[in-house]
């Protein structure tokens, strides 16, 4: 089987837009009024299997986009028919899978945190402000 190289650098660009995302909400994890984790290394031990999840998730949205028929249908269940010139977008053009890498993992992100049959049910984000460093850089206790 032979590679579709544009396929590869859509989905390239389409993991970047998330990993953007990723990087805003670790800053506040890190760096917030209550932070969850002291370093950045820190948060993504803490929070893999959750991103790990999102990705997951955001990652099948996007598939069903290059479905033929299956994004459009969609779509039209819930009247939104005049927005199907952006699957087009999303799936010819770098620049909108990238936007749409961030977004969808904002609004995956929103559902595992507010929507009551989901966040009940996948991992969440860790929400404990951070133990203080161990002076001596050993593992905290």
């Amino acid at each position: 089987m032979r590679a579709n190289w544009h396929l590869v650098w859509l989905w390239a660009w389409f993991f970047i837009g998330m990993a953007t995302y990723w990087l805003k909400r670790a800053y506040f994890f890190v760096t917030g009024p209550n932070p969850a984790a002291t370093t950045y290394g820190q948060f993504l031990r803490l929070s893999w299997a959750p991103l790990l999840v999102r990705s997951f998730a955001d990652s099948m949205v996007y598939w069903i986009f290059f479905i033929p028929g299956m994004a459009d249908k969609a779509l039209a269940y819930f009247g939104w028919t005049t927005y199907s010139w952006a699957l087009g977008l999303v799936t010819q053009f770098a620049p909108f899978a990238a936007i749409f890498g961030h977004s969808i993992d904002s609004v995956v992100d929103f559902a595992l945190l507010r929507v009551p049959v989901v966040k009940d049910w996948l991992p969440q984000m860790p929400s404990a402000p951070a133990p203080p460093p161990a002076a001596d850089g050993g593992p905290r206790a």
